[in-house]
């Protein structure tokens, strides 16, 4: 445990997600009663939506919390360039997007910055997820973080959407303009993305589509194999790249209405 002179601190893990930013709240009021510290930790993918990034600042200043903004070593592109592929769900190995653009730069931060008594909280909610449901069992546990071993809350483990909704009215929580559209944009991955979500970011943000077609070339350019490289929900759609998909489908659609409500959610996890 902490000694008596040295303060604990609550590391709340912030995507800029609905989820996050109930908990991160719920987190930021405990250690204001509890007089711990507080640190906002946001992880740039390298890959998100600008609104996103813009929305995190705007966050940490209503909360009036320090904001730690943490990167992986490489950018996305970099690494996609490296690897050759669209990172993928299955197998678990073909998922390199959650190991290098999140898990490494946290392990790092918890490593640096984790001290006996602190915790992390994060705002998982098992009914996200077939894999959330399975896999987190208790609002409070220990994980060990490449050796380190931190205790983890989820105070919004057993919250449903509608208390979830309540939660963010309640409190009045500044609302990020991409949470309309169904997710939080701090990845663009799209390693587990049903093809409305792909369809919707694409549609949506310009910049952003820019780039990710270009990630899309320099991963199709210099294919090893031979075989063409698609986001995991549109290879099993049958496209054979991202940009053939925005080609056909994306440039072609009239309305949002098209890219609603088909297809199902990442059945992942991105939890840390």
């Amino acid at each position: 445990m902490n000694s008596k002179n040295e303060r604990r601190t609550i590391h709340c893990f912030f995507s800029g997600g609905r989820d996050s930013a109930a908990a991160c709240y719920i987190a930021f009021q405990v250690a204001q009663q509890r007089r711990w510290d507080f640190r906002l930790v946001h992880i740039d993918t390298t890959i998100s939506i600008m609104q996103t990034k813009e929305y995190v600042k705007q966050y940490a200043k209503w909360l009036g919390a320090e904001l730690v903004v943490i990167r992986p070593k490489r950018t996305f592109k970099e690494y996609a360039e490296k690897i050759g592929m669209w990172p993928a769900l299955y197998p678990p190995r073909f998922r390199w997007c959650y190991y290098k653009l999140k898990l490494v730069p946290l392990i790092q931060y918890i490593k640096e910055n984790y001290k006996p008594g602190d915790l992390v909280a994060m705002g998982v909610r098992r009914e996200e997820s077939r894999f959330r449901d399975r896999y987190y069992t208790s609002t409070f546990f220990e994980r060990d973080y490449g050796g380190v071993k931190a205790w983890v809350w989820a105070p919004l483990l057993y919250v449903d959407e509608p208390v979830l909704t309540k939660l963010i009215e309640r409190f009045n929580i500044p609302k990020s303009p991409v949470w309309r559209l169904g997710f939080s944009g701090e990845c663009l991955c799209l390693a587990g993305a049903p093809e409305y979500e792909i369809g919707l970011i694409l549609r949506n943000f310009p910049e952003e589509r820019e780039m990710l077609l270009e990630v899309d070339d320099i991963i199709n350019k210099n294919r090893k194999s031979g075989r063409p490289s698609a986001p995991f929900r549109l290879a099993q759609k049958g496209y054979k790249t991202l940009r053939e998909y925005y080609e056909q489908v994306v440039k072609l659609q009239v309305t949002l209405d098209n890219f609603f409500p088909y297809g199902k959610e990442c059945q992942g996890s991105c939890m840390l």
